[in-house]
């Protein structure tokens, strides 16, 4: 009886050992953000020039895309529903990038030599762009810049 009560007790001790030394491995969560990488929900630098270009490349007001997207629908589902075709979005997506920065310009945010910078590294040319559409099917590991589409339509 003595072995049983021993072995059970090393077992126990020894399942504790395993299980606290692996929830300490996990370490803290990412953070998560539905509205992209900032943690805390926090909004990037060039947050308000890019709601403002998509809003006009969309034909709405700044006010109502944010409240969809607050919402839960995302840029990729209100350009479907204002009538734009799927083959159609990268370009119109990538016309609000180019759109946003220069806003940025204007408004001293950025100088015109970074906004070119950051013109040549993306815009739908495959550089630092993930796969897919902007319909959320792509490596979204690759994916750089602003999140689109949080998940399949």
């Amino acid at each position: 009886m003595k072995k049983i009560i021993v072995t059970s007790l090393l077992v126990v001790v020894a399942l504790a050992l395993f299980s606290t030394g692996a929830a300490f491995a996990q370490g803290n969560p990412p953070p998560t953000n539905p509205r992209g990488p900032l943690p805390g929900g926090q909004e990037g630098p060039l947050h308000v020039y890019m709601m403002q270009a998509l809003a006009d490349v969309l034909g709405l007001d700044v006010a109502e895309l944010e409240a969809r997207i607050e919402s839960g629908e995302t840029p990729y589902s209100i350009a479907i529903s204002q009538g734009k075709s799927a083959e159609e979005i990268p370009a119109l997506f990538a016309s609000a990038r180019s759109k946003a920065l220069d806003l940025a310009v204007a408004a001293g945010a950025l100088t015109q030599e970074q906004a070119d910078w950051m013109k040549s590294r993306g815009n739908g040319q495959g550089r630092g762009m993930g796969t897919g559409a902007c319909d959320g099917t792509g490596n979204p590991q690759m994916r750089g810049g602003w999140r689109w589409q949080q998940t399949t339509p």
